[in-house]
């Protein structure tokens, strides 16, 4: 009696902490959190919730040194795995359920996330931070640095400016065709002296430069590079030229941007304006006049002037210690505040002592390789903390924080698959899954309390104790539930419910031969013992490889039945073999032992009068 008095208390002991587990809707001890707001707090899947299902493909790796790509391996996807988690916990998006599919997916899910495309900004941004010290108008001697050479030039000439460099001429249009008579002598003078005042372009020089054909490609790459500064117009930046320089008889300077430079059709031939007078009333040169400027024996020399210059100096994300979101305060402009390691600050503080005061020189900052602000640096910033401008909505700027101090993605990632489910579709499976357990359940309690009397009145609390169970350890580790797992954990009522069934039927079994109820009690649970857990430990074998099998083919359907139903057959073993048992010694020690009808389906009148006397006598 002692020793089932000491199970009965372990048993209550354990409903009460399910109890209160169930009991509170969010439990927090310490840095152990478990809850929320959905049913009993229990972790709802995507079918019970609604939310995003999303899968990833990890693209191959780069890396800096310039080697062919490689996949990712497993500490790669390990890692990538632990920054999603960060981003996303981080976010307030819930709790995410991010499993590793195969050698190079990523599945992740986001039960009750009501804005799939912000949590996709959040997963899919490399959120690659840089500062870079930006200079503007920087000189670079091409002729010096052996880019542009004279064994790449044939020659340089004045000539006047080529046919196909001029505008072509206006379409005629019937008003100016009309008879002199109809159109009239003053309108022709007037149109005669507006020709006049219209400088002859055919006349005006340029100067001619012709390239080798190797020398031909390495100008077009410098032209290139003039076209693609256009681009900073738009931007603090400006756009590159080029500062040509003829020594000849009279020193000549160009300064080129790329739209003032032609090049001549099926020739390596490039044409650069002349420069004329500046004076208003000064005479334009001729080419002549141009042709005597350089002489027989001109020398050019080629020097790009960079607009801007962006130069790194090992400051980037890597060395910031936190990021957080805010507002400027003198404008309410949306900012991100950072502040830099040791190492950061170090470099932050080094580089703005050096450029403080110079109006030419920045800092720019990209994101994702995007600009989001050049600022002047006015005095040294010493103390590694600044914060970001520019572009920045509220939820923009507190995003990009959370993706800053998640880290940056080791390498890129492509949204392959993508899933939505409505909350509404979730709510109601849920409150159909709901019904379904407690119709099972109640059918359940019917069957075993009309057939087997009070063992199945025993069966029945152990159920409700089992459920108990089950649900106080879903929450407490937590598991998803979806419908498959739902499915999972009604079956596993039935497997409990049939471990009941064997024990009972030994049980009437023992009694008809004339046992007595404790010793019928004893016997019936110790031999069926063996079937129930040969058949248990078979689900559960089978439960494993579902589970092993799914996770590597990334049907996670298959693998939530699979681990519910585990923890569903090793509680009903427990409530089978442990409550069960101990609720009916219990009850074998009182006068209701008497009544061994009540113990078997088909009442006292098979049972041995022998066995009935000796419960009486017994009690």
């Amino acid at each position: 009696m002692r020793r089932n008095a000491r199970a009965l208390i372990a048993i209550v002991l354990l409903v009460v902490a399910a109890g209160l587990l169930l009991g509170f809707q969010t439990i927090s001890l310490g840095g152990f959190q478990r809850g929320g707001d959905t049913l009993l707090g229990l972790s709802l899947g995507l079918d019970l919730q609604g939310g995003s299902h999303l899968v990833y493909q990890a693209e191959p790796i780069t890396d800096d040194a310039g080697s062919e790509p490689r996949a990712p391996d497993a500490e790669d996807m390990i890692s990538l795995q632990s920054i999603i988690e960060r981003r996303v916990n981080s976010s307030g998006l819930g709790e995410p359920i991010i499993q590793i599919l195969g050698d190079d997916r990523l599945l992740i899910q986001l039960p009750g996330v009501s804005d799939p495309a912000r949590a996709k900004e959040i997963i899919g941004e490399t959120a690659s931070l840089e500062f870079k010290h930006r200079k503007l108008n920087v000189p670079r001697n091409l002729t010096a640095e052996g880019v542009l050479t004279d064994a790449d030039i044939i020659g340089v000439t004045a000539e006047a400016t080529p046919d196909e460099l001029l505008p072509s001429a206006e379409p005629v249009t019937p008003a100016t065709t009309a008879a002199p008579e109809a159109a009239g002598a003053p309108a022709a003078e007037e149109a005669g002296a507006e020709a006049d005042a219209q400088p002859d372009l055919s006349q005006l020089p340029v100067i001619v430069v012709e390239f080798t054909p190797g020398g031909a490609v390495k100008f077009e790459e410098v032209r290139a590079r003039l076209e693609k500064s256009l681009d900073l117009l738009q931007t603090r930046g400006l756009p590159s030229s080029l500062n040509v320089t003829i020594e000849g008889d009279e020193p000549i300077t160009i300064d080129a941007p790329s739209l003032l430079i032609s090049k001549l059709q099926g020739t390596n031939r490039y044409v650069f304006p002349y420069p004329q007078p500046n004076a208003p009333d000064a005479e334009p040169h001729d080419v002549a006049r141009a042709q005597a400027a350089i002489g027989s024996n001109p020398v050019i020399s080629f020097v790009e002037r960079q607009g801007q210059v962006d130069e790194d100096f090992g400051l980037g994300g890597d060395n910031l210690a936190r990021a957080y979101p805010g507002l400027h305060a003198q404008t309410d402009e949306p900012i991100i505040n950072i502040e830099f390691d040791t190492e950061g600050t170090r470099l932050f503080g080094e580089k703005t002592t050096e450029i403080a005061g110079v109006t030419t020189e920045f800092i720019a900052i990209f994101l994702d390789d995007e600009e989001l602000i050049a600022p002047s640096v006015t005095s040294p910033i010493t103390t590694g903390t600044a914060f970001i401008s520019g572009r920045f909505t509220l939820e923009r700027a507190r995003d990009v924080s959370f993706l800053l101090e998640g880290g940056r993605l080791p390498f890129d990632i492509t949204l392959i698959q993508e899933r939505s489910v409505d909350a509404i579709l979730g709510s109601d499976s849920l409150a159909k899954s709901v019904v379904a357990g407690i119709v099972g359940l109640g059918l359940v309690f019917l069957f075993m309390t009309l057939y087997y009397r009070v063992p199945g009145l025993v069966a029945s609390l152990a159920l409700l104790i089992y459920s108990m169970l089950v649900l106080a350890v879903f929450k407490l580790m937590p598991v998803t539930l979806t419908l498959s797992g739902v499915a999972a954990a009604i079956l596993s009522v039935g497997m409990a419910v049939d471990a009941n069934v064997l024990i009972f039927e030994r049980m009437k079994d023992e009694l008809r031969n004339g046992r007595t109820l404790i010793s019928a009690i004893n016997i019936g649970f110790n031999r069926a013992w063996p079937a129930i857990r040969d058949s248990n430990v078979s689900t559960l074998i089978t439960c494993g490889i579902l589970f092993y099998f799914s996770n590597q083919l990334g049907t996670t359907i298959v693998q939530g039945f699979a681990v519910t139903l585990a923890i569903g057959v090793m509680l009903s073993m427990f409530s089978a073999i442990v409550v069960s048992r101990t609720i009916l010694r219990v009850i074998a020690s009182t006068r209701l032992s008497r009544l061994l009808g009540a113990f078997v389906p088909t009442g006292a009148s098979e049972l041995p009068q022998q066995a009935a006397m000796t419960a009486v006598q017994r009690s």
